[in-house]
């Protein structure tokens, strides 16, 4: 008799084995569900039926040190598209009916729309809509799944092109910024700082965002509110800036031959910035509203946001006979009385250097031929000096490296000697050191520099860090940071020599090229310059301190006209208007007359407590 084969038998423990593996990972599953990821289920589930609509919270304001008010908020309705769960098969005809009504390429909004759904984020389309075209907007709201209007807080500048350099603006992200920013809570249609101090103080102005929590329906339509997350406003910055110096400073910019210039004013007791004007400017809420550009400039400068005040660089021209004093004088390799005949021009080897002034100024010492600015006195005493010696002293006024304000695109300008020369294994001559000594040849400087270096002639030789927070106002309440003055470094010249300086530039006012600067009622000194320019007309410098009689030098100003030909013609009337309406000399600015010093009541700003000079 055969015996039963074993086979049925394994094979049905074989069907047992899997059917018990299957149960088990079954049961796996379910725990995983159940309990697991009950959690995430949830709140997957809950997202099914609601969605978060992003509010963007009030930034914090910014004041002058008198309480104007540069920048606030106001209400706005803008156009979002919250991405449908089922979504639309076709984008296009949505881009092309918002393309329409909002004037735009249908290109751009179709390729918002596209991220936003490749991305499921809510994004804003447009902003600040006037009421014509919200309402119209909202007849689109029934036909297309996503499309909706919110309410929110827009970044608004009352002075429009005020300090436009300065504050920066606001403005959308591009898709590169927001990759940056997104793991920092950004959303992709989050408003960011883009220039200025809205950029540097980013992370201090932005608020925390609300959001408003909607039911949805099944096609994506929002149905209702079911509750809200309140926003958190920004905190607010307190400038050093007085506005009727910025004020003045760029309309008498605007006013020049060019119309093309800088003006930087500091107090130089403490580096604290008065005015940082920057001509041409823009109007912040223009610039604000739209959208980034694709493309820039090949040349920055052709921008208006370009500051000439802090990435400007050109020649300083006669400014710089302060710094070749400063180390003949100091060094002994010349005194205040010698003397150099001035017939106009100054012969070395075979080459002419002009004097300015073609037909001659004669016999020159220290002083007159520091007030009356002769080339031909400061080619010789240059000589005297070394070039090498020169371009130390250069080094120790703070030429060659930034001031290290608070602000992105300052450039250091440019060093010229021989240990500049010898790094790029070049050779120096007794001609480049002509050319130095007058600030020409190679040395680039901009005015927040030379505001820096008059600065420190006014104080006695202290380099103040620039800066224009004198304090930020929390909005939770907590205690102000107030803004300590930051050293960044000291001249060391003998009493003596900083007498003569002193001594030279209040000469320069009372009888040489900076007279028309002189203000009864005020101790005015100051230099005038005039830098060759080998692609157009001259530029126009004037660098002046002024304190009122027996007092420290409270103010300190750097000028400079693109194009404006002599110091005395271009630059100097800008300073002189500039000293007027900071010691409170002659009529205030027209706009000040108008009602621009409204504050919200929650955060009045205090005044200055340091004092200054207006």
């Amino acid at each position: 008799m055969r015996e039963s084969s074993p086979r049925p038998r394994a094979r049905l423990d074989a069907v047992v084995v899997l059917f018990s593996v299957a149960i088990g990972a079954l049961f796996l599953r379910l725990f995983q569900l159940q309990i697991l990821d009950r959690a995430n289920l949830t709140a997957a589930a809950e997202r099914n039926r609601t969605e978060m609509i992003y509010q963007t919270a009030p930034r914090g304001f910014v004041y002058d040190r008198n309480g104007v008010v540069l920048a606030t908020n106001r209400p706005m309705f803008s156009l979002i598209y919250l991405p449908s769960h089922k979504g639309l098969a076709d984008l296009r005809p949505l881009a092309q009916e918002l393309a329409a009504q909002l004037r735009r390429d249908p290109a751009d909004i179709l390729a918002s729309l596209e991220e936003a759904t490749r991305e499921d984020s809510v994004v804003r389309l447009a902003e600040n809509l006037p009421p014509r075209v919200m309402f119209r907007l909202s007849e689109l709201r029934p036909i297309y799944p996503g499309v909706d209007l919110v309410m929110e807080a827009e970044r608004y500048y009352p002075l429009g092109d005020f300090a436009s350099q300065l504050i920066g603006y606001v403005g959308r992200m591009d898709p590169r910024d927001w990759i940056k920013l997104r793991s920092e809570g950004y959303r992709i249609d989050s408003p960011v700082g883009r220039t200025g101090l809205e950029k540097v103080f980013e992370s201090v102005l932005r608020g925390r965002d609300g959001a408003i929590r909607m039911e949805v329906d099944a096609q994506g339509r929002l149905k209702r509110q079911l509750d809200r997350v309140p926003w958190q406003p920004g905190d607010s910055l307190v400038l050093t800036v007085n506005a009727a110096i910025q004020e003045v400073a760029e309309s008498e910019l605007r006013r020049s031959i060019s119309g093309r210039g800088a003006a930087v004013v500091l107090d130089p007791r403490s580096g604290a910035v008065l005015a940082l004007a920057s001509t041409p400017d823009f109007n912040l809420n223009e610039l604000a509203a739209s959208a980034p550009p694709s493309e820039r400039p090949a040349n920055p400068a052709d921008l208006p946001e370009f500051d000439r005040a802090i990435s400007g660089t050109y020649a300083p021209g006669s400014t710089f006979k302060i710094v070749v004093g400063a180390a003949g004088l100091n060094e002994g390799r010349f005194a205040v009385n010698d003397t150099v005949f001035c017939p106009g021009y100054f012969k070395l080897g075979r080459h002419l250097f002009w004097c300015y002034d073609h037909h001659g100024h004669g016999l020159m010492n220290w002083w007159t031929g520091f007030a009356h600015s002769c080339d031909v006195y400061f080619y010789e005493m240059g000589l005297r000096t070394g070039a090498a010696l020169i371009e130390k002293y250069a080094e120790s006024f703070g030429l060659g490296r930034p001031t290290r304000i608070a602000l992105p695109g300052e450039s250091p300008g440019q060093l010229f000697g021989p240990r500049t020369f010898a790094a790029e294994h070049r050779p120096w001559y007794d001609g480049d050191t002509v050319n130095l000594s007058i600030g020409q040849g190679g040395l680039l400087v901009t005015p927040i520099q030379m505001a820096v270096l008059i600065s420190a002639v006014a104080n006695g030789g202290t380099l103040w860090r620039p800066h224009y927070i004198d304090r930020i106002h929390y909005a939770d309440g907590g205690p102000d940071y107030v803004q300590q003055p930051e050293k960044m470094g000291e001249v060391d010249l003998k009493p003596s020599t900083w007498n003569d300086l002193h001594e030279a530039l209040s000469l320069v006012v009372s009888s040489g090229t900076g007279r028309a600067v002189a203000i009864r009622g005020l101790d005015i000194s100051g230099k005038t310059g005039t830098a060759q320019n080998s692609s157009g007309r001259d530029h126009s410098w004037f660098v002046a301190y002024a304190a009122r009689p027996g007092q420290p030098p409270s103010v300190a100003v750097a000028v400079l006209v693109e194009n404006g030909g002599f110091g005395d013609v271009s630059a100097v009337p800008i300073a002189r208007d500039i000293f007027k309406v900071a010691f409170g000399i002659g009529k205030p600015p027209s706009w000040a007359e108008l009602d621009l010093r409204a504050k919200p009541a929650a955060a009045p700003p205090a005044r200055d407590s340091r004092g200054g000079p207006a």
